[in-house]
């Protein structure tokens, strides 16, 4: 199967989904990544419930910067 997609880069819209579109699978990546290490998270708490807010932000922001996700470039 194959696909052809065209983007107009001078126009505003056009180059944004360009991005989206390069950055796809680092986000589906990231999704795995992240659900992976919340997994952790709660299993390594105490409870096995509570999961401490500064460690999922660290979490959450160590997996943005390992697939070069930058959410304001994506989302404008």
């Amino acid at each position: 199967m194959k696909a052809t997609l065209t983007f107009n880069m001078s126009d505003l819209d056009d180059e944004m989904d360009h991005r989206r579109c390069m950055k796809s699978l680092d986000m589906a990546l990231f999704i795995f990544d992240f659900s992976n290490k919340m997994r952790r998270l709660v299993d390594t708490s105490e409870d096995g419930k509570y999961i401490d807010e500064e460690h999922l932000w660290n979490a959450w922001n160590e997996s943005l910067e390992a697939y070069d996700i930058k959410i304001d470039r994506l989302i404008v």
